[in-house]
């Protein structure tokens, strides 16, 4: 079928044209299978089941489109962070053109949150935890979509999201919007397409063909994909007892004939490991572009790692790296500059990474929260298919692909052949049995689906577990017994309120909950927080400690070796660090505080997290942070997203028990500092959400007083340029000359504000007391003796030495406490003078510096009468 033939649905010529250039001439079979026998553009809820490269993406981007152009809403969801941002870019950039709106939604996109809910778009790429909180929030908002795209059905499988992935398409199934699954391994599609009422598209030829089979004593055994012969290559033998020599050998043999190769591994540290080595072994030309990019990048230790492996065309890929990071391996590996990429399983979801070879370890590390442990574990049929997927793609430009497992003895070969090449594809296993079911009933009554334990009981005996599970394990007393169990606990927990008829509804409390996706037990534990810190004086450390304890808060996957937890300290650093802080209060640090045994594993990688992001929240550099605490920037990044949801899950939770204002914003504020890694000060610049205009860049134009948009205005664009990219810094002036209430002096961009009195006083009469702006601010002496010494010399950096010296004299005291007096001295001054959070910097490996100019300090000595 050819692509003007799509004329006759409505597309416009435009579209077509363009999707002719970037997809092809005509469709391909799957393709035209779903517009002309199964009513694409028509009604009907469809699932598309067909392996990779088959061209299934673009059905639902079809759908999508036509569906924005008939002037209705679309949801396309997918169930990872990285995809969506891909998505996102993909249609924003072909679409938003011809006047199709693209938003996106995911936990760390938070500015198009309003326009989710108040309907303002054409598609919006969420991913399913995001558009479960929207409906609680804005239940009436699902009326106006016409068509919801789920891609990547396999989530349904997925012990951490499966239950809240599956509770979302059966609200949408009630609902009666269209929807359209997709996926490329999903065992037993036929019986998922029988509950979701579906039409089942289904596909088993792939447009390039794929050779998938096992390495052994240099001979590769494989199946071809189309025509399922089984046949063998000869490869080069190693000799060798190392899989990872075998694979060398013949990845170096590939990169010679200019194919390119995925190496998939089960650790993080591994495909770091792996690059290195092969980076060693081939004799491939730099990838000079990606080199380029990433010397752009702020100085981290994988930026540094990537540095040295794409001299050689070798890179890897993994949740240690940065966004930024990640962006640039992917596009040197998709323009053929990188040859050979080493990555964990996450790349196998769902990016278009194609390649000509793909070689893959047959088991992976499995995290059970209720065990609370890794275990080695085979992979997946499934997750077999998706990683060997990567290999053969269409538009490649390869005649064929390979997908490899090594085995080293005849057994080997044996078993992974029978499992990998001639096994089946895994049925759909529902999570929601598995989850406690108090969370599922708080969402569902909360977003107003059901009003009573027999609408609740109706709802769930509908869903993917009911149908499969309950029905053939439970009688209905025994399923009438657990939803009432499970109302009662919300009850009990003040999530649910139930009157005399029985009728449900979610309290503040409850709703708020709700609506941040977090799970009760975690819910109470920051309620309890809440009621405990509200009338006290309480630290950045306190709560986001309090949060990293919650049970979603606990972050299996960043990294605390044996050797940290038993001789890194962090809890002696805690303990250092909070010397001044009040024990009373029932909270997680003072717990911790008081305890003279050794805290658990998880304990002590909750008191890393909160100590890391303390650090970055401070804006200490990337480098410094990563080196303090063994860990990675990526690490940082996620722990700082997860925690942000956490703390701003605590302000709601805050503003539903009638907190005051003061309290809920200052929590509301830390979040966002979380998000960003920035002091308050910096955070209207992050707000801007321009490109370009990263927390480096940032933090340089906060170094030079350039935070507001009179000292920006008055910067020549030049000089913005040093720091982000041209079209950002033109960008950046344009919005500061915009919200300049003073003429612009291109001169004078770098002066102080002058004053006429002064900013900062201290009086060395009153050692328990500065004073700033003409308020007071009550600090500790420790405390007054540091800004005492920054004050004798503003305006220039003092080195840590002369603040050791003038604070603790000859104490021998951990290095931490000088950064941690300085966030308390900051935080005091906050208290009064909110504009004065960045009154202190961090001058990385040298000292502190105060920012004020000569003439803005007043240091009375003792003989001097008091400045009050």
């Amino acid at each position: 079928m050819k692509m003007t033939e799509l004329l006759r649905y409505d597309i416009p010529p435009e579209i077509i044209a363009l999707w002719q250039k970037q997809e092809s001439e005509s469709l391909l079979p799957l393709q035209e299978m779903a517009v002309k026998r199964h009513n694409l553009f028509g009604g009907g809820n469809l699932i598309i089941q067909a392996p990779t490269s088959s061209g299934k993406t673009f059905i639902g981007e079809m759908a999508a489109i036509q569906t924005a152009l008939r002037r209705k809403k679309v949801l396309y969801l997918v169930p990872l962070k990285a995809l969506a941002e891909e998505k996102y870019e993909d249609f924003r950039a072909k679409y938003s053109e011809y006047g199709i709106d693209v938003i996106i939604s995911t936990r760390d996109h938070r500015h198009f949150d309003e326009a989710l809910e108040s309907g303002r778009f054409s598609i919006a790429v969420a991913v399913y935890e995001k558009l479960s909180q929207m409906i609680v929030r804005r239940p009436e908002r699902l009326e106006e979509v016409e068509l919801v795209v789920a891609d990547e059905l396999e989530i349904l499988s997925d012990p951490e999201r499966g239950a809240q992935a599956e509770l979302l398409l059966t609200r949408l199934l009630q609902s009666k919007r269209r929807l359209i699954g997709l996926s490329a391994v999903i065992g037993h599609a036929d019986k998922l397409a029988k509950w979701m009422g579906a039409d089942l598209v289904h596909h088993d030829r792939r447009p390039v063909e794929l050779r998938y089979g096992v390495l052994h004593n240099g001979v590769f055994k494989y199946r071809t994909y189309n025509e399922y012969a089984e046949t063998q290559e000869d490869f080069v033998n190693a000799h060798s007892e190392s899989a990872w020599e075998e694979l060398t050998t013949n990845l170096c043999e590939f990169v010679k004939r200019d194919e390119t190769c995925l190496v998939f591994v089960k650790a993080r540290h591994e495909s770091r490991r792996g690059a290195e080595l092969l980076a060693g072994r081939v004799a491939l030309p730099p990838a000079k572009h990606a080199l380029e990019a990433l010397r752009r990048l702020e100085a981290t230790h994988s930026r540094d790692s990537l540095l040295n492996t794409l001299a050689s065309g070798v890179a890897f890929h993994n949740a240690d790296l940065s966004r930024e990071e990640r962006l640039i391996v992917e596009a040197g590996f998709r323009s053929g500059e990188i040859k050979a990429v080493v990555a964990t399983s996450t790349l196998a979801i769902g990016l278009n990474l194609p390649a000509h070879n793909v070689f893959m370890a047959s088991d992976k590390w499995r995290y059970d929260s209720r065990f609370g442990m890794p275990w080695k574990t085979p992979v997946l049929r499934s997750e077999y298919e998706n990683m060997g997927g990567r290999a053969g793609r269409y538009g490649s430009g390869a005649p064929f692909g390979r997908s490899i497992l090594i085995a080293m003895t005849p057994f080997d070969q044996a078993t992974l052949w029978r499992r990998y090449i001639e096994g089946e594809r895994e049925r759909v296993e529902p999570q929601l049995a598995r989850d406690p079911l108090e969370n599922h009933v708080l969402r569902l009554v909360a977003s107003r689906a059901c009003f009573t334990e027999e609408e609740l009981q109706t709802f769930l005996e509908n869903t993917l577990t009911g149908v499969w599970i309950w029905a053939e394990t439970y009688t209905i007393d025994e399923i009438e017994f657990r939803i009432r169990s499970a109302v009662n606990r919300a009850v009990d927990a003040g999530m649910l309120a139930k009157d005399a008829s029985g009728r449900l509804s979610a309290t503040p409390f409850g709703q708020a909950v709700a609506a941040k996706g977090i799970t009760i037990a975690t819910a109470l534990e920051l309620a309890h927080w809440v009621r405990e810190s509200e009338t006290r004086v309480w630290s950045e450390l306190d709560l986001i400690l309090a949060a990293a304890m919650t049970p979603d808060g606990r972050m299996v996957q960043i990294s605390l070796t044996s050797r940290e937890y038993e001789r890194a300290d962090y809890p002696g650093v805690l303990k250092r660090l909070t010397l001044d802080e009040d024990l009373s209060a029932d909270v997680p640090m003072n717990r911790l505080r008081n305890c003279s045994l050794t805290p658990f594993f998880e304990e002590v990688r909750a008191i890393k997290i909160a100590l890391f992001l303390m650090d970055w929240i401070d804006e200490l550099p990337i480098y410094e942070i990563e080196d303090r605490y063994h860990t990675f920037f990526g690490q940082i990044v996620a722990a700082a997203d997860q925690l942000s949801w956490l703390v701003d899950t605590t302000s709601a939770i805050a503003g539903a028990f009638g907190g005051n204002r003061e309290f809920i914003d200052r929590i509301a504020r830390l979040s966002e500092r979380l998000q960003n890694g920035l002091r308050e000060a910096a955070l209207p610049l992050a707000r801007l959400r321009l490109h370009g205009l990263t927390r480096n860049a940032i933090l340089a134009l906060e170094a030079h007083n350039l935070l507001e948009p009179r000292t920006i205005a008055s910067a020549p664009a030049q000089v913005l340029a040093q720091w982000m990219p041209t079209t950002t810094a033109h960008d950046l002036r344009s919005w500061a000359l915009c919200h300049n209430d003073e003429d612009p002096t291109p001169s004078g961009w770098e002066a102080s504000p002058s004053a006429s009195q002064p900013i900062l006083v201290v009086d060395d009469r009153r050692p328990d007391e500065v004073w700033i702006e003409g308020k007071p601010v009550r600090l500790q002496e420790k405390q007054f003796r540091m800004l005492r010494t920054l004050a004798a010399a503003p305006g220039e950096c003092v080195p840590y030495e002369t603040l050791y010296d003038a604070v603790w004299g000859d104490a021998v005291v951990e290095s931490v406490q000088m950064h941690f007096q300085k966030r308390q001295i900051i935080q005091r001054i906050k208290e009064v003078a909110p504009l004065r959070s960045g009154l202190i910097r961090t001058i990385p490996k040298r000292g502190f510096l105060l920012e004020l100019a000569p003439q803005e300090v007043a240091l009375l000595p003792a003989t001097v009468g008091n400045a009050a």
